[in-house]
């Protein structure tokens, strides 16, 4: 009776929750969990100040030895300046939009292998074929998602492409109008208040003949104050979920020993894949995870609780 009773419980949490919603649900998790355990351990002063720092101003701290309030032996990833976030997280989506045009490319010049078939349906192979791996409907809904997420991604968190029509960005507008000040680094020898034409506060919304944006850390200056919104939480699930719903129909083809029963397959899930599509197909994983895993770094070393709040919040409604 227990057992049925438990394949019953299993049954229905399947029917509550789709797999978006798992997934999504999982990496919301992943940076509660991470978060609870940063306020425990970390000073929340520490690691909000730590993700305002311009990573190449480590750098010259650490050759100068200046004092200043930062712990240098940090680790591999709440170090700013390791590798993979350099790389991957602050260029994640030109590497979503390359894996995208990729995967496109690939449906349709290289179609999933069929079984062999009889001289009397080789003449529907061609219009067969193409639909095989990925459905023309899902092409298309892929294609109109990954607009609308780059247009959510774009006005979101890029402060100085809009110009003095659309003005700055969402989370630049909250950085500003929560009290953020930009503030000179110590290690600088020019004045900040030379970058522009009103000083410190020359990129706020009340100079609209200034740049949008004189804040850029590229002398060491940092934003002291106000409400940071963690652009990394929410490239990291924007980003893992834009790639979810793209290989979501391919994963019974690409993990099929977790797919044996056909209450578990997506919805016109392909059997057989080009080796192509596959290649990607595994690509796309593996940055799911490696987005997973970074949303894990950033939610334990980076940013106040509410800052990486709100940066789950917004990727959630993404």
């Amino acid at each position: 009776m227990s057992t049925a009773t438990a394949t019953r419980a299993r049954a229905h949490t399947r029917q509550a929750y789709s797999p978006r919603q798992r997934v999504l649900l999982l990496f919301t998790l992943t940076a509660l969990a991470g978060t609870v355990y940063s306020v425990l351990n970390v000073s929340s002063a520490a690691t909000a100040f730590r993700s305002r720092l311009p990573a190449h101003t480590l750098t010259k701290i650490t050759e100068s030895e200046s004092a200043f309030p930062v712990q240098f032996s940090l680790p591999f990833f709440a170090d700013k300046r390791n590798p993979i976030n350099q790389l991957f997280v602050k260029r994640a989506w030109a590497w979503i939009t390359a894996l995208f045009l990729a995967f496109l490319v690939a449906v349709f010049l290289f179609p999933s292998p069929l079984p062999a078939q009889t001289a009397s349906s080789s003449t529907r192979t061609t219009s067969q074929t193409r639909t095989q791996a990925v459905s023309t409907a899902h092409v298309a809904a892929s294609v109109r998602r990954y607009l609308l997420a780059s247009l959510y991604w774009f006005y979101l968190t890029q402060a100085t492409w809009f110009g003095r029509s659309l003005g700055p960005s969402i989370t630049f507008r909250i950085l500003r109008s929560s009290g953020a000040v930009c503030v000179p680094s110590a290690l600088s020898s020019e004045a900040i208040a030379q970058a522009g034409q009103g000083g410190l506060h020359a990129d706020g919304p009340h100079d609209a003949a200034a740049p949008p944006l004189v804040c850029t850390g590229a002398k060491g200056e940092y934003w002291r104050g106000g409400h940071d919104v963690s652009g990394h939480a929410f490239m990291m699930i924007h980003c893992g979920m834009f790639l979810f719903e793209l290989v979501y129909p391919l994963l019974p083809a690409l993990f099929p020993s977790l797919f044996q029963y056909a209450s578990s397959r997506p919805p016109a899930a392909p059997k057989r894949l080009h080796p192509v599509v596959m290649v990607l197909g595994y690509i796309a994983v593996a940055m799911i995870a490696l987005c997973w895993w970074m949303l894990l770094m950033t939610s334990l070393f980076f940013h106040s609780s509410t800052e990486k709040l709100t940066g789950v919040a917004f990727g959630v409604l993404g």
